[in-house]
């Protein structure tokens, strides 16, 4: 299995997300899967799609801004949009971890041959304590919903499906829902960003 990732980090959510896409990276590599990492400034069209044409890749994790048509790497430089690059994903399973990407560009996808796409139909997002910003692993408001999100590409790397890696995800949105339903609960205005994110989560296939 070969997997190829982007990790944009050039401002606060892809700061973030570099960092919580690392762990992915981590538990790909102790599994023996391939990884290539497209990393802060390698995070750019003309090396993704290089590689996309060229290599045999399994999966594919874009992180990093996005909006309806498009998704963006490096210095929100769009990478993959709807008519450029999006017929490289076929027969291909797809995680994109950014804002609205799959509105359109999802569905274009899936109509160019991918095997899964799993992404939002709306903004992403996620809380963070300022405190923790050198220690994004470490936030303690930031991890339940990033590890909720990561919960998509944890799967695919043990070989599931996309909408195998979906349901484990929502599964997990669900079981921490539950912990913050209690008014007892600490931080539970994390409860409607759970919430948000999990009705926002789509799977095609």
């Amino acid at each position: 299995m070969l997997l190829l990732l982007t990790r944009p980090r050039y401002d606060t959510p892809t700061h973030y997300l570099f960092y919580w896409a690392g762990l992915l990276i981590d538990e790909a590599k102790s599994k023996g899967v391939k990884v290539i990492d497209l990393d802060k400034n390698k995070a750019r069209q003309k090396k993704l799609h290089s590689y996309l044409a060229k290599q045999p890749i399994d999966i594919v994790i874009l992180n990093g801004h996005g909006n309806r048509e498009a998704v963006a790497g490096q210095d929100n430089d769009i990478i993959l949009s709807v008519g450029n690059g999006t017929d490289l994903l076929k027969n291909r399973t797809i995680f994109v971890r950014a804002c609205d990407a799959g509105v359109i560009l999802g569905k274009e996808i899936m109509t160019k041959g991918a095997k899964g796409f799993v992404g939002y139909i709306q903004p992403f997002m996620f809380p963070i304590d300022k405190e923790s910003f050198n220690e994004p692993l470490e936030d303690q408001l930031a991890a339940p919903v990033l590890d909720c999100s990561n919960q998509v590409g944890l799967s695919l790397i043990k070989g599931k499906s996309a909408e195998e890696a979906n349901k484990d995800s929502l599964n997990k949105y669900a079981e921490t829902i539950d912990r913050y339903s209690s008014s007892q609960a600490p931080n539970s205005f994390l409860l409607s960003i759970l919430l948000w994110n999990m009705t926002s989560q789509v799977c095609y296939r």
